[in-house]
C-alpha cells in the first residue's frame, strides 16, 4: 500500500483531494479484498479478463477524475487544453495528425509552455480510450518505477502508442 500511496501522491501532486480518506479506504479494499472491490465497482469481469490488473484498475478508477481520458485525439486535446486553462494552441486539424504524430506535437507544445510538466499514459482503460495525465517531469522516472513494481502500464510520450 505504501507504493500505491507514493504513486498517487506523485500523480496528484498538483491537485487538492476532497475525499482522500475514501480513496485510501477503497484502495486498501482493492489490495485486501479484490473481489469485493470489483463487486462494489461493477467490474467483476476483470477477475476473468485480467486478474493481475486489479491494482491497475483500482488506481485508475480512484484517480480517474484527474485523468485525461478519450478515444479521439481531438477530444484528448480539448481535455489537455482545459487542464492547462487554455494555454495551448487549438487542435491542428489542418495537419491531419495520426495519434502518434499528435502525441509528439502536443508534447512539444507542452514543453514550450510548461517545461516542468510531462504528459504520460497511465493505466489500462480496458477499452478504446487512452488514459493520460500531466505530471511533473522530474517525477516521471519514479512514477515509472512504481508502476512497474505495481504492474501498472505507464508510458512516456515517446513510448505512447508504440507496439
Amino acid at each position: 500500500m505504501e507504493k500505491i500511496k507514493e504513486l498517487i501522491g506523485l500523480l496528484l501532486a498538483d491537485f487538492e483531494l476532497e475525499n482522500e480518506d475514501d480513496m485510501w479506504t477503497s484502495l486498501q479494499l482493492a489490495v485486501d479484498n479484490p473481489k469485493q472491490y470489483l463487486d462494489d465497482n461493477e467490474a467483476e469481469w476483470l477477475l476473468e479478463a485480467d486478474p493481475e490488473g486489479i491494482v491497475q484498475y483500482a488506481v485508475s478508477n480512484e484517480v480517474g477524475e484527474f485523468m485525461i481520458i478519450g478515444d479521439k485525439i481531438d477530444e484528448i486535446h480539448e481535455l489537455i487544453v482545459d487542464e492547462l486553462e487554455g494555454d495551448l494552441p487549438s487542435y491542428p486539424y489542418e495537419k491531419k495528425l495520426n495519434a502518434a504524430d499528435y502525441i509528439q506535437w502536443v508534447t512539444a507544445e507542452i514543453k514550450k509552455e510548461y517545461p516542468e510538466l510531462e504528459l504520460i499514459e497511465i493505466g489500462d482503460s480496458y477499452g478504446d480510450n487512452i488514459q493520460m495525465m500531466l505530471v511533473y517531469a522530474e517525477d516521471v522516472p519514479r512514477i515509472k518505477e512504481l508502476c512497474e513494481a505495481l504492474n501498472i502500464r505507464c508510458n512516456r510520450a515517446d513510448e505512447i502508442l508504440k507496439f
